[in-house]
């Protein structure tokens, strides 16, 4: 019966690292989808920058065909004012001119701001640009490594489960079958005695049960969550 107790503790153990094994590999496509995404952002953020630079040129001309046509607006108006024959007519030109002169002005001033806005751009980009490739190789670098590691972890995982199989194979068919069922209610089906308290569910052992777990000579379950009780003396072991 030490021979059985001792796979059980084995495929208990090798259960454990393929139920661990497996939530590591399952994690794997948000983590990599999370790198993802963070490269999307940082050539997004990128893009914008560019972009901003071309609609502010853009602008720039629009608001230079503005001032032109003002301009002409402005002649025609002048020399109008030669011509008017009341005070009435000459007070509304000014007041016209007056407007357009003011609203070139305010153009002028957005010229200005959308060129320093440029500048600002320009200077900044060519570093902007290097962070990013910067930026992106790290985290291409990272999601290579996930990739690596994830095959590593689906190696291991078929490891574990081949060297499940040969430790469960040694089992008689009823205990595998008892494994199983309670493997299939509790999750995990085989715990440890820890000061006498059932690992799976920290019941307390009576001594005399604690004493017949000692003995190693029989399969014993825990009266409260019914898994497989097994006392290991690591220390008489090592």
């Amino acid at each position: 019966m030490e021979d059985i107790l001792d796979i059980l503790i084995t495929i208990q153990k090798l259960d454990d690292e393929r139920n661990d094994t497996t939530s590591e590999i399952e994690s794997i496509p948000a983590k990599i989808e999370h790198l993802e995404k963070e490269i999307m952002e940082a050539n997004t953020a990128l893009n914008e920058k560019t972009t901003r630079i071309q609609e502010i040129r853009k602008i720039y001309k629009i608001k230079e065909g503005d001032i032109a046509e003002n301009e002409n607006k402005l002649a025609k108006l002048n020399n109008q004012t030669f011509a008017v024959k009341t005070n009435e007519e000459y007070r509304a030109i000014l007041n016209e001119i007056d407007f357009l002169k003011k609203e070139n002005k305010k153009i002028e001033d957005e010229m200005i701001n959308l060129l320093e806005e440029e500048e600002q751009l320009m200077n900044l980009i060519e570093k902007f640009k290097s962070e990013t490739k910067d930026f992106i190789s790290k985290k291409s670098g990272e999601i290579d490594n996930i990739k690596r590691h994830n095959e590593e972890l689906i190696e291991y995982l078929a490891k574990l489960k081949a060297d499940f199989d040969t430790n469960f194979g040694k089992l008689p068919n009823d205990i595998k079958e008892q494994y199983n069922r309670i493997k299939e209610v509790r999750g995990n089906a085989v715990c440890l005695i820890h000061d006498e308290t059932c690992t799976g569910c920290f019941a307390n052992l009576t001594p005399q049960f604690f004493n017949e777990l000692k003995k190693r000579s029989e399969l014993l379950l825990c009266g409260s969550c019914g898994r497989i009780l097994v006392y290991a003396d690591f220390d008489k072991k090592n």
